[in-house]
């Protein structure tokens, strides 16, 4: 019996922790999908420029107010009242022929008349037969009722009642409004007996509050096509929205016609797929106004100081697209992550070049370059002998001078041999580039075959030099620059020459051989090797001398 209780306490505690745990579970569900409803309710969504308009509810609001362009047709009720000698007041309803019946004149024919001259119309004929004492007084009481079909891509597709005199807003807004997924604003057509009688293209009503004034008839079709292509803008402007466009593209400056800037707006991010590929690209306002958008174009209109993303440029072995949009504050490592690499993509030797570093890198060597030029100009002869010597060197340092100017440095960040390298922070307008795993190994400058020949790992950097034609006349015969793949650089003195260098000469080197300065003067001497090897690492280039 004992035993019997024991068992059926066992059971109710059971029950009792599956009842709890179904009520936990019941709780965490409903506070994991409370929490996505919150994820989903934050996520930005860029409204379809016009959804909003079907909300003024038009088709409360049937039109029967005075128009004076609307034509009289069949089916309508014109107030008619005579007086003087003869009086009369009646609404009298235009007949299948188009007339009305006025006492004592006999039929009028009206259909076609405006509303405007109706009065006018209708007092000729009277006078007609009433030379003196009587007067008329005609307007149009109510306009035809007519039926309407609305179809394409609204909500609800339908036979809708209303007048002649309504406008196309009160039949789409009859029929629920207009997809704003897949119906477009932009092309919207109104037929009759199978022909085109009206295209209207709602933006205009929107920003400019034009609407066609168009008389529709019973049987009448209004038709909302397919949407368009569309471009995004968002950012800095008075409505983010998504935009229709007719056509294989547009421009920016047509979408501002639409979607207002902000007046602080200064500069647009474009992002979009152009022959298959994505591109990114950031321009001033006014540069970005005449750029061509496609379908899908993404456009976010910023000030110069409230950036919220950055797009860098790739290129080399990688598959996917040529240039990444990344959140601002984005590091290398993030970017790295979603890189696609080739087979044979040299991961060791990654480039990234900036364009705030090419500036610096400009700019010091322009500095350099104005101290050399300093240099050479202030310094004073002794005897004519100096001086004619001076001469001569001052047109070559000029020379010099004049062709280091034109060098435009690369801007390398080196991020060889650094194990934070991918914390760095990039930058909007980074480069970065995957080099083929290379095999070659160059010889440039100051050798009588500058080439590229296959890496032997066997050689000497004199059988690479030999390989090359051997040493020009100006060479420096002191010290060489090897340019590494990855962007360090080594510097290899003559005792070396003869031998093998092992890791210090890699597939994809360049081996650099400089100009022999030549000048009497030692501080001149000393700042032109300076530049030299400035030009060389930050330019990959070897400047004569």
């Amino acid at each position: 019996m004992n035993s019997i209780k024991v068992i059926k306490k066992g059971v109710h505690l059971c029950l009792l922790g599956i009842l709890v745990f179904s009520e936990a579970f019941a709780l965490e569900t409903q506070q994991i999908d409370e929490i996505d409803s919150t994820v989903q309710a934050n996520k930005t969504i860029i409204p379809v420029f016009g959804q909003s308009l079907f909300r003024g509810s038009f088709k409360d609001q049937p039109f029967s107010g005075f128009n004076p362009d609307y034509r009289i047709t069949i089916g309508d009720q014109i107030n008619l009242q005579l007086w003087g000698a003869y009086s009369f007041s009646a609404t009298l309803l235009v007949d299948p022929k188009g007339n009305i019946f006025v006492p004592e004149v006999g039929p009028v024919h009206v259909a076609g008349i405006k509303n405007g001259e109706l009065n006018d119309f209708v007092l000729r004929h009277v006078k007609r037969v009433f030379k003196n004492n009587v007067q008329a007084y005609a307007n149009l009481e109510a306009s035809q009722p007519v039926k309407v079909f609305v179809t394409g891509y609204v909500n609800n597709p339908g036979l809708y009642n209303g007048f002649s005199s309504d406008s196309i807003l009160y039949y789409l807004d009859s029929a629920d409004g207009i997809d704003p997924q897949s119906g477009s604003f932009v092309d919207i057509k109104v037929m009759r007996n199978g022909e085109l009688i009206q295209r209207i293209n709602l933006y205009n009503f929107i920003v400019e509050g034009v609407m066609p004034a168009l008389q529709l008839r019973s049987g009448d079709v209004i038709v909302v096509g397919a949407r368009k292509g569309s471009v995004s803008v968002e950012g800095a402007v008075q409505q983010a929205a998504q935009m229709e466009f007719i056509g294989p593209y547009t421009q920016l400056g047509e979408m501002l016609l639409v979607s207002k800037p902000d007046p602080q707006a200064n500069f647009a991010r474009i992002t979009q797929v152009v022959d298959g590929v994505q591109e990114a690209i950031y321009l001033s306002l006014n540069e970005a106004m005449t750029t061509q958008l496609y379908p899908g174009a993404h456009v976010e209109l910023v000030r110069d100081n409230d950036v919220h993303s950055i797009s860098i440029q790739v290129s080399g072995e990688l598959d996917g697209p040529a240039t990444y949009v990344l959140p601002y504050g984005s590091t290398l490592e993030d970017l790295l992550d979603k890189l696609r690499f080739r087979e044979n993509a040299d991961r060791n030797s990654i480039q990234l070049y900036r364009e705030s570093v090419a500036e610096k890198q400009s700019a010091a060597l322009n500095r350099s370059l104005d101290a050399l030029q300093m240099e050479v100009l202030t310094r004073q002869p002794n005897t004519d002998m100096e001086k004619n010597a001076q001469k001569d060197n001052a047109l070559m340092i000029q020379k010099f001078i004049k062709q280091a100017r034109e060098v435009s440095p690369r801007g390398q960040v080196v991020i060889a041999n650094n194990p934070n390298a991918t914390e760095m922070i990039l930058e909007d307008g980074d480069q970065l580039v995957v080099p083929l795993k290379s095999s070659t190994v160059s010889v440039v400058g100051e050798v009588i075959f500058p080439t590229s020949l296959v890496y032997n790992k066997k050689l000497t950097l004199d059988d690479y030099i030999e390989l090359a034609g051997g040493f020009a006349n100006n060479a420096n015969r002191d010290e060489l620059v090897i340019l590494h793949l990855d962007g360090t650089i080594s510097r290899i003195d003559d005792k070396d020459f003869d031998n093998r260098l092992g890791d210090r000469l890699r597939p994809g080197d360049e081996i650099m051989v400089m100009p022999k300065i030549r000048s009497s003067e030692l501080q001149v001497t000393k700042d032109v090797t300076e530049i030299l090897y400035r030009i060389a690492v930050g330019a990959a280039a070897v400047l004569s001398f």
